[in-house]
């Protein structure tokens, strides 16, 4: 979607936006939010002609009905925005960081072994449906390399065809986070079923751009991902409470702990083995790898929790 920016700051954003892309970001990710600043900017200040602190404490107000989480995303755009704004030389008022201190803490979903065994049983139980062709083939397989591979959802997306290398067993994940290449290696199981899924994909949708590909030639979008995720969970017949239920991207912190757990239950050393886990991981600092290890005393007092193997039982599909 294309927005259009009309206050005084109108071409700062533009400009901003454009930066936040040349570095990586996903330009939608900020535009959106910032479209809204500039809107409530028209509204309420149309004489204004700087970033002021009347002007940023009125836009970061929790409003009714808002999850603190949402307000700390909006937060923390205007800080960024604000603070750009003053290194091109105009005055901005930044907010303190202190504003930032109403987070609260966010704990991902971790899964038993019992739970993985019902939502893989409801991922390959999917029935075919005509408002979504393929999905019975796709889900199962796609949902696998998240957990035995802890990529970003959008990386398993835009996964191209010629980027998945069925001989080495090893995916490359092209310009994701911080417009960075790498390449992830899967397990001889996770292989062999990507084969078998690929020898169908190659009958039903021949010469396709993208490993998982939508029937109308693009990559899946994330409301997609979103929607079969929790379809599977119905179809095992388990379901969540509103406060704490798992996302998509669970998988990925799932993936890093239970690295970690297993590498703890082998007594190996952790702080050495750590730098391999960042780089495969695709994270821009080794701090966001170590995140994981706060993590790991919760997933030990867990009685559902065995040694962990990503090879869970997969899909009897016929090439």
């Amino acid at each position: 979607m294309k927005y259009l920016f009309k206050s005084f700051l109108a071409d700062d954003i533009e400009s901003y936006l454009d930066l936040r892309q040349s570095l990586g970001n996903e330009r939608a990710t900020f535009a959106r939010r910032l479209h809204s600043f500039d809107a409530f900017c028209i509204e309420q200040y149309p004489d204004s002609k700087i970033l002021t602190k009347e002007i940023a404490e009125s836009w970061c107000t929790l409003r009714n009905d808002e999850k603190s989480t949402t307000l700390l995303h909006r937060i923390t755009v205007l800080r960024g925005f604000a603070k750009y704004l003053c290194r091109i030389e105009k005055p901005s008022y930044v907010l303190p960081a202190s504003y930032s201190c109403r987070r609260q803490p966010f704990v991902p979903y971790l899964y038993g072994i019992s739970e993985l065994k019902k939502f893989f049983y409801g991922a390959d139980n999917l029935p075919p449906h005509p408002l979504s062709p393929l999905r019975e083939y796709i889900t199962p397989v796609l949902f696998r390399i998240l957990y035995c591979c802890g990529l970003r959802p959008q990386e398993v997306r835009w996964l191209k065809q010629q980027h998945v290398n069925l001989n080495e067993g090893t995916l490359f994940i092209e310009a994701s986070k911080q417009n960075k290449d790498r390449v992830v290696a899967m397990s001889s199981e996770l292989t062999d079923l990507c084969r078998k899924y690929d020898n169908i994909m190659q009958i039903k949708l021949p010469e396709r751009k993208y490993f998982f590909q939508n029937p109308n030639g693009s990559s899946y979008t994330a409301t997609w991902i979103q929607n079969q995720f929790f379809r599977c969970w119905r179809t095992a017949g388990v379901s969540f409470g509103a406060n704490h239920r798992p996302r998509v991207y669970d998988w990925r912190h799932n993936y890093a702990t239970n690295v970690i757990t297993k590498w703890m239950k082998e007594n190996r050393d952790v702080s050495v083995l750590l730098p391999y886990l960042s780089i495969y991981m695709g994270h821009a600092s080794l701090e966001y790898t170590a995140y994981y290890i706060h993590l790991v005393p919760e997933h030990l007092r867990s009685s559902d929790i065995t040694d962990w193997n990503c090879n869970l039982e997969v899909p009897d599909y016929e090439d």
